[in-house]
């Protein structure tokens, strides 16, 4: 029988002790091999704050070109600076312009010359701010009179095609900008439970290839828009459920260099791999034979040196690891 991931919440009989002492005795001491469908991870460091604000629900992470992390801080309104050696560096976003001031920042990635693109959600438009955080410009998202008003939620860039993509949360689609010019140039999706579109998605990663993955919450599966076929649809990631290689409250997507696609449940609390043609591959865990378990495990994200940075968002934290494959 597939483990089900919420196994490790279901409570647990106390055993009498002479059972515990038998145990002891009869079971090996040796570590438990790891199970085909467990994909071990280490933990490296850990990323909290480093001033007196801490991280508040923070949304976002990515590495610039010189090593230097940024967190989104989603609930201060800012993009937290770490040096390469961690350090808390300073922070940007809040204060100063209403121009260049953040509300509710959900999802930031960097382009080819480490510039900052924030999907600004309380303002519903996209900042953009230098390498040290100096506000350059932004995007108004469009809105026609059928639609509610724009809520991106998270963006990504495409560096070949120099071409921008958004998602449009409340209205259940994604945009695409040039790059250069900043021009709107179409939609993708729109309100749907069928192969044409979305409800309510959250997340954006592009592979290296560009194709793009979009996290589609409430229907339960991670798209992919195929750019060089017309930004149409291909295959579908997951379905719903709480076995392993289903999705009950899927939020996070990344890729790593291999292609493996790794997928975040916030409610579950789990991560899982699947392979490019979006098959199971396995689940994330502790080392010891244990499905590893996260503090709502929100976006995704992978350096240059395969490392995982896993955004906890109610647990204030990003969370970095090696995966011990």
């Amino acid at each position: 029988m597939i483990q089900r991931f919420t196994a490790p919440l279901r409570p647990c009989f106390q055993q009498s002790g002479w059972l515990l002492v038998l145990a002891a005795l009869l079971l090996p001491a040796q570590p438990i091999a790891a199970a085909p469908d467990l994909l071990p991870v280490e933990q490296i460091r850990v990323i909290e704050g480093g001033d007196k604000l801490g991280l508040r629900q923070p949304s976002s992470v990515r590495i610039t070109s010189d090593n230097r992390t940024l967190v989104l801080d989603g609930v201060s309104n800012r993009v937290v600076i770490y040096n390469h050696e961690g350090k808390f560096q300073g922070s940007f976003g809040k204060g100063g312009s209403a121009k260049a001031e953040l509300s509710r920042p959900l999802g930031m990635t960097l382009d080819a010359r480490d510039h900052v693109y924030i999907a600004d959600s309380g303002n519903a438009r996209i900042q953009i701010y230098s390498p040290d955080g100096k506000h350059l410009n932004q995007i108004k998202l469009p809105q026609s009179k059928q639609q509610k008003r724009p809520d991106p939620t998270d963006l990504a860039i495409d560096n070949q095609r120099q071409l921008l993509y958004v998602v449009d949360n409340e209205n259940h689609q994604v945009l695409v900008y040039s790059l250069k010019e900043r021009k709107f140039i179409r939609t993708v999706g729109g309100m749907s439970h069928q192969e044409d579109g979305f409800r309510w998605p959250f997340s954006l990663y592009i592979d290296a290839t560009g194709r793009l993955y979009i996290v589609d919450v409430i229907n339960t599966r991670v798209r992919t828009i195929l750019p060089e076929k017309g930004f149409g649809f291909g295959h579908d990631i997951g379905r719903w459920g709480v076995e392993k290689g289903e999705l009950f409250r899927p939020k996070g997507v990344a890729v790593d260099a291999s292609g493996h696609i790794f997928i975040s449940d916030s409610y579950l609390g789990v991560i899982q791999m699947f392979d490019k043609k979006g098959r199971f591959q396995a689940v994330l865990s502790d080392g010891q034979g244990k499905i590893k378990h996260f503090t709502t495990p929100a976006r995704l994200y992978f350096d240059n040196n395969g490392l995982l940075y896993v955004v906890e968002m109610f647990a204030n934290r990003i969370s970095v690891y090696r995966i011990k494959s």
